[in-house]
């Protein structure tokens, strides 16, 4: 029997179209468009969604010198190409053509991800997505309009997302996790929603970039880690790439900070701490010796920050310091269920721990 995938992704746009018609009402939705249309549509039209599709791309395809395969620069130049007909269609007002326009822009990507790093720069595509959904907390209202309803569509579009690799369906696995990442984009800071990002809470979340990425640098050059101990020189230079991206989100993340981009500043910055997870894990599969060490690693962290913040934490001190305890709790069930994918929440809870000694 053939597998249909319409359904998840209809559900997911269908959920983006809700809040569309709660932030514009129905009598405004586009006459061209069903909703669900109109919903992946407002992704092409909202600049930062559309933006982090090609941040995603660059972001997968740091480890493969993405620009080297001269297909895959073949097929960006024709994404842009896209894209930029797209806009032209919204400016005539032609929102049907934009919409498919869109749609092939993100084909495209996919098919320029795939061309230069294969299964391995989809497998990366969907890492992301997953390690996305497990740093979302319900406490981040302020960072998202729903942030329980963002981690659900994350799930479920990772899920799908696997079954189509496991189908050997790359390009499409890579579009469906490149919509994830529009999705994420479209409901963080948006304007009048209540994941409008503060500027205390886009500071707060790049100075956590900043110490996993100062972290990232620590295991790294400490020869007594897996992380160091057990990597080849080819694999050394995997890492170095993918540190190097981190530093290079963390510097977007403080420039758009101080520009007062605080939605931009929120996403450059866990860009950055993802990046760094994936400077300080060996390719190819997470070893029994790196879970070991890094669930280590977060229960001395999580000691110290508990020494640290005292008898009398502030509010954010303690609100930090129980989400870093409930991180590594969820990060051990994962583990234990032997979802090695579990270390992203521990190396949340270690950055969070780490950030609490200062």
């Amino acid at each position: 029997m053939m597998r249909t995938h319409r359904h998840p992704i209809a559900v997911l746009l269908g959920l983006v179209a809700l809040a569309a018609c709660q932030e514009t009402g129905v009598e405004t939705l586009d006459q061209q468009l069903t909703v669900e249309e109109a919903a992946e549509l407002a992704l092409f039209e909202d600049a930062g969604s559309r933006e982090a599709a090609l941040e995603l791309t660059e972001a997968t395809t740091a480890s493969a010198d993405f620009g080297a395969n001269t297909e895959a620069r073949r097929l960006a130049v024709q994404a842009g190409m896209r894209l930029s007909t797209a806009n032209e269609a919204l400016r005539t007002g032609d929102r049907r053509r934009a919409l498919e326009e869109a749609r092939e822009a993100r084909r495209l990507m996919a098919r320029a991800i795939v061309a230069n790093g294969g299964a391995e720069a989809v497998e990366a595509l969907i890492e992301r997505i997953e390690d996305l959904a497990a740093q979302i907390d319900d406490e981040d209202d302020d960072v998202f309009d729903d942030p329980a309803a963002v981690r659900a569509r994350l799930e479920a579009l990772a899920a799908d997302t696997r079954a189509f690799l496991e189908e050997g369906d790359l390009v499409r696995a890579a579009e469906r996790a490149l919509l994830a990442e529009q999705i994420v984009r479209h409901h963080r800071g948006r304007r009048h929603f209540r994941g409008d990002v503060s500027p205390e809470r886009a500071e707060l979340a790049v100075s956590l970039a900043a110490t996993a990425v100062q972290l990232a640098e620590r295991l790294l050059n400490d020869e007594a880690t897996p992380v160091r101990s057990l990597a080849t020189a080819d694999v050394r230079d995997h890492q170095n790439r993918w540190f190097v991206y981190a530093q290079a989100m963390l510097a977007r993340a403080r420039l758009a900070l101080e520009n007062g981009h605080y939605a931009r500043a929120v996403h450059f910055a866990w860009h950055a701490q993802w990046a760094a997870l994936k400077a300080v894990i060996l390719p190819g599969g997470v070893t029994e010796e790196e879970i070991r060490a890094m669930v280590e690693l977060a229960h001395h962290l999580y000691g110290e920050a508990e020494i640290a913040i005292g008898d009398e934490p502030t509010e954010l001190e303690a609100r930090l310091f129980a989400r870093a305890g409930r991180l590594i709790e969820l990060g051990e069930q994962m583990l234990e269920e032997g979802y090695e994918r579990g270390v992203a929440p521990i190396w949340r809870a270690a950055v969070i721990s780490r950030w609490l000694m200062d």
